[in-house]
């Protein structure tokens, strides 16, 4: 169960650098799309989740890669990706659950609850505009890193490399056997040479 808690709070730290990165680009952001940054705020927070993917899945691919070697005696399973990722997310839902809950008779004040909320879910917050901000959306969007973390102890599990295979080249490349033109004139010369010599073993017999 340590374990579970320790790997746990290493993905809660990868979800809370992406976030740190979000928050601070957020702002030359919103100067960069003026009045259009809610159009263009899902395709930013997109960009962040593509770094957020590669951070959880490369660390959970190298874990259980870890894991499935015999001495560590680590007990590794399929799922046990999941379980490691919905552990990582108890402390969001609880703070996003929280703030849901409370009510505010300011208006701005409670605008503030509710941006805090969104930006709580920076790097995931593309799913949650795509869903129409109903509460389906925030418990997809917070589910998504879970996901994220059994695809990449998955892929560690079973040896499965999908970035090798994208970007997999064949090396051996099969030459073929260069043959020379009949009106190459060398080529001629040579026969030409071939033929004398014939006749000349000919004529010496």
């Amino acid at each position: 169960m340590k374990q579970l808690i320790k790997v746990g709070a290493r993905l809660l730290y990868d979800y809370a650098i992406i976030l740190i990165v979000f928050i601070v680009f957020l702002y030359p952001f919103i100067g960069l799309t003026g009045e259009s940054f809610p159009k263009w705020l899902p395709l930013y927070s997109l960009l962040l989740f593509v770094l957020l993917f590669l951070l959880i899945y490369n660390d959970m691919k190298t874990l259980a890669k870890k894991e499935v070697k015999p001495q560590y005696e680590m007990n590794p399973y399929p799922l046990k990706g999941l379980l490691h990722g919905l552990i990582s997310i108890v402390p969001t839902s609880i703070i996003a659950f929280v703030l849901s809950l409370l009510r505010f008779e300011d208006q701005i004040v409670d605008r503030l609850r509710e941006l805090a909320i969104d930006g709580l879910f920076g790097p995931v917050y593309f799913i949650v505009a795509w869903m129409n901000k109903s509460i389906p959306a925030y418990i997809t969007a917070i589910l998504v890193i879970p996901v994220v973390a059994m695809l990449g102890y998955l892929a560690g599990y079973y040896g499965i490399n999908i970035m090798e295979k994208i970007l997999k080249k064949d090396d051996t490349v099969q030459e073929k056997p260069f043959t020379k033109s009949p009106w190459n004139p060398t080529l001629e010369q040579k026969h030409s040479g071939k033929k004398k010599k014939k006749k000349k073993a000919s004529s010496g017999q």
